[in-house]
């Protein structure tokens, strides 16, 4: 069975290295877009918070777990699942610890969310505040949900730590390492985002940055939590290796994305229906995307077959180490 998915695995890469050949044009085009969204957004938005957040895990501290989660909100992803990943490597957490931060520790950041997304793509600030706010609640009702489920800690809850300079020197290495490879996953995506048709819809639920920031119609707000609280396949595929490594598994990690982003979705009615649409009118928004469910649940059903699939390679795995 094993030998067969990966003769799968390797077929199928290898019709995409033909599509990319073949229609060369159309993804040097995408994978530009790709750069330019890195070089423009995603490094500047990013970079300098996760080096902070890093120094600041890696500093001496009675709360790193608290510590992890705070910057995990703030800095956004994939550092929430880097960070618990670190804790986990360092043992102050233990896989089942880890499996619950994991549940509610991956938000878009602050940055990322309230100026890229609401200052640039909404052109409105305030917007991009409902869409973080939304985004965190989830988290937060989630991470109360589970408390009750993972409240026991089998691990030391002291941080050795180090001091100021290496710890700076060492989360610049960490941080570096990690924008390049989300990057390149990115321009990875927007190149093969231009090969095929692919509804505004959709785009979101694979690669969060092109679904939101180059959509040529903006979705609603609420549907804008939702994907935000989703991440995209994209940044999944990013943390795969984190999640392998506190032994979570995917679909586990998939299914609590889909909790958050409902959750997010219903949260930013809400204040939007409390606020009396004030944010909203006062802005310049481009015009939204009249999203249905039933192509949203198309674009989910895909989500969830992709999902089922890296669940099935991964017991897989599992069997043969076993």
């Amino acid at each position: 069975m094993k030998k067969f998915s990966e003769s799968i695995t390797a077929l199928m890469c290898f019709g995409v290295i033909i599509l990319l050949i073949t229609f060369s044009a159309k993804a040097r085009i995408g994978a530009v877009e790709g750069i330019n969204l890195c070089e423009g957004i995603i490094i500047p938005s990013l970079l300098p918070v996760l080096i902070l957040s890093n120094t600041v895990l890696m500093l001496k501290s009675k709360r790193a777990k608290t510590k992890a989660v705070l910057l995990g909100l703030i800095a956004g992803y994939p550092s929430g699942a880097i960070l618990t990943k670190e804790l986990y490597k360092n043992k102050i957490i233990s896989s089942n610890e880890a499996k619950r931060i994991m549940c509610f520790n991956f938000c878009g950041g602050f940055a990322f969310i309230i100026s890229a997304v609401g200052s640039i793509v909404y052109k409105n600030k305030g917007a991009g505040i409902i869409l973080y706010i939304s985004c965190v609640l989830s988290s937060v009702i989630i991470a109360l949900i589970t408390k009750p489920f993972y409240n026991k800690s089998s691990t030391k809850p002291l941080v050795q730590g180090r001091d100021f300079n290496s710890a700076l020197c060492r989360s610049v290495e960490l941080s570096v390492k990690s924008i390049a490879v989300m990057s390149a996953y990115i321009i990875l995506f927007s190149a093969l985002l231009k090969l095929f048709y692919i509804p505004d819809y959709i785009i979101p639920l694979l690669e969060i940055t092109n679904g939101i920031c180059k959509a040529k119609v903006l979705p609603s707000l609420p549907f804008c939590a939702f994907f935000l609280s989703f991440g995209g396949l994209c940044i999944h595929f990013q943390i795969l290796p984190f999640l392998k490594e506190m032994k979570i598994n995917y679909f586990f990690f998939l299914l609590f994305r889909l909790l958050s982003a409902s959750l997010s979705y219903l949260i930013c009615k809400i204040i939007i229906h409390f606020s009396g649409d004030a944010i909203i009118a006062s802005s310049s928004l481009s015009p939204t995307l009249p999203f249905e469910l039933s192509k949203l649940g198309g674009g989910l059903s895909m989500v969830m077959i992709i999902g089922c699939a890296a669940l099935v390679f991964d017991l897989e795995n599992r069997k043969i180490k076993n």
